[in-house]
């Protein structure tokens, strides 16, 4: 559209009106002209005319001829997001096209599903525990027997129980250093009956998080790869190359098992690419969040091959920024094994993942026959496809991806989506280059509306992005936070028409003092749209602040719990000299959202601010036993006092040796018994540096706030722990010591997992609460 002093609609209008009048027209009787006012130009132009309008309806009438009604506007809109909507959840509900299951050579969802609830039914099953390490891996083995001998004379397979030893760090959660000892995993390899040379990886995990039974994440995921492995074992297709199944049990231990696996076990060499299953929620669609580094033709082979195809590269953006805190082992494998995948995870419902509603039961089995169907699909084209064999022939290059509403995706190379965003930008770039090189008379006006309508645009933007911080602000001031959390469209009927309406607002504003802009409008008016939905945020607003809308759930069919985690502690704090200078103990309380205990305190009165955790200052991560260095990401946590707690199976820490180096550092070391789970944590005091230590690669690798965070864990029959630190000191040694040490026992499992205080204390909690709780103990030594 040309804009000039005179628009090209009104221009167009008056000659239209001539050539159909003609010369010979009959002449009208004169009206009076129409009175002209003056209009000053919004964005800096002089003055121009406008005609007042007869009805004297102001800036909205000016465009009476150039948009739609404010009804038939909304009515349109509202009838396109209806429809957006429809597509949407018709997309996510229709899991799979019906069809009777259990045809040979298919993947059957029923069969599955006794696998995982055979799984789930042994309860949490976290590593160390009998659960995890006798009862889950005596089933796997059984069930793999079985495949086994129904397999085809084609196919071999080979099972192998691996209980590797090890250690690594890892720059997740700020950074720190892992140590795994006799952790478990259960790998099957099915290969043609000569062996192959070359292997594609399905990786799942049967650990589960305590006091989960870990149906989704990730017993699901295990029960799908038993059946994916019966079915290819049992075709009379022959493979090309082998699939490696990886049933791991470490993965909650922040990925243990698959570290020990991709750098000790003699198959991986073979492994040229893999697929690793995973859950960010309940069930629902499995989508590729994740794939590469590079190697474009993964994600052409999951194209080719995938029966549903679901995948986005915007989730792989947003989960490799770091903004959520979260990983999986397709980390372990991309960084310690360097080879490419694909990784999968359940993302629907992630209100109860990781809780005691993950439940076999809420998983349905059309969920289970599409991944099936998938992995199935993928695995058998992988296995028989040369891309694998030359796989570092195709290893350079990225990949565009996102599929249409579920039934197809569409992937393209970087280079080609790079091109496409330089052929829009270059496009608009002549264009408007075009317009504004024109003769002057012609683009005076042209420019500055250009300009003026891009102004107001970021403007509206802007100014719709303050008014949503302003209401957020004062929402979580007055303490009714996260009210959109059990009521979804409470955050759109707030949020969604306070921005809308403050834009709707501006863009008016633009129309009353510059009328070029009402050419871009769909609807002459928008009044009775503002209107609206400044009520709609209004009423809503007044409902969240009168505490209408609560956070949180207890549901069965929709649980939206508040996550907590409660550590019954007893710390006892040492000096150089070895004497006991403090002791407490209490129930270490914190909570995983911005609420606090705002929400709980008026059922547990005696959890309130005066019990707010101090920081010891001179302790490493404020003296208290942080099971993970996620000290950096909640700020605020409750400390309530609690008889002493004795496990039956103490922590034991002592220091074996300090000798000084040839070259003038301290060696220590220590020695540690305990639980399967510990974490370490050291401090160097002031004019001491860690140098270098006995754990990952040698480096000390320091967390957020900079000290050390050692995460420890061991499965069954482990030895003692032992491991040694180097201390290089400036001049003197210090009076205070050189380090602080300090080592958690955390009980997940077993006859110390719990107390009757913390029992007690949980009983009080209301249903919409899911608290994780255990005992642990906190020792700090200084040396």
């Amino acid at each position: 559209m040309e804009w000039g002093s005179e628009s090209g609609a009104v221009r167009r209008h008056r000659v239209g009106n001539e050539r159909r009048e003609g010369p010979a027209a009959t002449p009208q009787p004169e009206r009076e002209a129409p009175a002209q006012e003056p209009l000053v130009d919004a964005c800096g132009g002089g003055t121009r005319t406008r005609k007042r309008s007869e009805a004297g309806g102001g800036g909205a009438s000016r465009g009476a001829g150039s948009g739609l009604s404010e009804a038939r506007a909304a009515l349109g809109l509202a009838l396109y997001l209806l429809v957006l909507w429809a597509l949407v959840q018709l997309s996510l509900q229709q899991l799979v096209l019906r069809r009777p299951a259990g045809h040979r050579g298919e993947f059957d969802a029923r069969r599955a599903r006794d696998y995982l609830e055979h799984i789930t039914a042994f309860g949490p099953r976290t590593t160390g525990s009998p659960e995890n390490e006798i009862l889950t891996v005596q089933y796997l083995l059984e069930q793999i027997k079985l495949i086994e001998v129904q397999s085809s004379n084609l196919h071999k397979i080979s099972v192998d129980v691996q209980r590797p030893t090890g250690s690594f760090s890892i720059d997740f959660l700020g950074g720190f250093t892992s140590y795994y000892d006799n952790i478990t995993n259960v790998v099957v390899k099915l290969e043609p009956r000569d062996g192959a040379q070359h292997a594609v990886l399905a990786n799942c995990h049967f650990d589960s998080v305590p006091s989960s039974p870990g149906a989704s994440d990730d017993a699901v995921s295990c029960s799908v790869m038993l059946e994916v492995l019966r079915v290819l074992s049992t075709s009379s297709e022959a493979l090309q190359h082998a699939v490696v199944f990886l049933f791991n049990g470490a993965e909650e231990n922040v990925l243990q098992a698959s570290h020990g696996f991709i750098t000790q076990h003699p198959w991986a060499s073979l492994i040229r690419a893999f697929i690793n299953l995973e859950a960010a929620g309940v069930g629902g669609k499995e989508l590729v969040f994740q794939t590469g580094p590079e190697n474009p033709w993964l994600i052409q082979a999951y194209v080719s091959a995938a029966k549903h195809p679901f995948a986005s590269v915007v989730a792989q953006e947003v989960f490799q920024s770091g903004v959520i805190p979260s990983e999986t082992d397709f980390r372990i494998y991309r960084d310690f094994g360097n080879i490419p995948g694909i990784d999968l995870a359940f993302i629907e419902n992630g209100y109860i993942y990781h809780t005691k509603y993950d439940t076999a039961d809420r998983i349905l089995t059309d969920s289970i026959q599409r991944a099936g169907d998938n992995i199935l699909a993928v695995l058998k084209y992988l296995a028989t496809s040369d891309m694998l064999t030359f796989s570092s022939e195709y290893r350079h290059g990225k990949m565009v991806f996102f599929d249409v509403l579920g039934l197809f995706v569409i992937a393209y190379p970087c280079h080609v989506g790079s091109i496409i965003n330089y052929t829009v930008v270059m496009t608009v770039v002549l264009y408007l280059g075009k317009k504004l090189l024109q003769l002057k008379r012609k683009t005076v006006n042209y420019t500055k509306d250009f300009l003026c309508g891009l102004g107001i645009t970021f403007i509206s933007w802007f100014t719709s992005l303050v008014t949503v911080l302003i209401i957020a602000v004062f929402v979580s001031l007055i303490g009714q936070s996260l009210s959109w959390y059990n009521h979804f469209y409470v955050s759109i009927c707030l949020y969604g028409t306070a921005a809308a309406a403050k834009i709707i607002f501006i863009h008016t504003l633009a129309k009353r003092f510059y009328y070029m802009v009402n050419f871009i409008y769909l609807a002459r008016s928008t009044k009775k749209t503002m209107l609206t939905l400044t009520l709609i945020c209004t009423v809503t607003f007044l409902l969240v602040c009168s505490g209408t809308f609560f956070p949180y759930s207890s549901n069965p069919a929709n649980p939206k719990p508040k996550r907590m985690i409660l550590q019954h502690t007893t710390r006892t704090f040492h000096d150089l000299e070895g004497n006991i200078v403090k002791r407490d103990s209490g129930i270490w309380i914190n909570g995983f959202d911005y609420t606090g205990m705002s929400h709980v305190t008026p059922h547990i009165p005696e959890i309130n601010d005066t019990v707010r955790a101090h920081c010891e200052e001179n302790a490493p991560l404020c003296g208290f036993p942080w099971y993970l260095p996620v000290h950096s990401l909640i700020r605020k946590n409750w400390y309530l006092p609690a008889p002493d707690v004795s496990p039956r199976n103490p922590a034991h820490f002592r220091l074996i040796s300090k000798e000084q180096t040839p070259w003038d550092s301290i060696k220590l070391t220590f020695e540690a018994t305990g639980p399967s789970h510990m974490s370490f944590y050291i401090r160097a005091h002031k004019g001491s540096t860690l140098s270098q230590w006995s754990l990952g690669n040698g480096t000390p690798v320091t967390c957020k706030g900079g000290d050390y965070f050692v995460f420890y864990s061991h499965g069954l029959q482990a030895s003692a722990w032992q491991f040694w630190i180097e201390v290089q000191v400036s001049g003197e040694q210090p009076e205070g010591g050189m380090v602080t040490v300090a080592l958690a026992a955390h009980y997940h499992s077993g006859e110390d997992n719990r107390s009757s205080h913390l029992d007690a204390l949980k009983e009080k909690f209301p249903d919409w609460v899911f608290p994780f709780a255990w005992v642990c103990t906190y020792s700090l030594f200084v040396f």
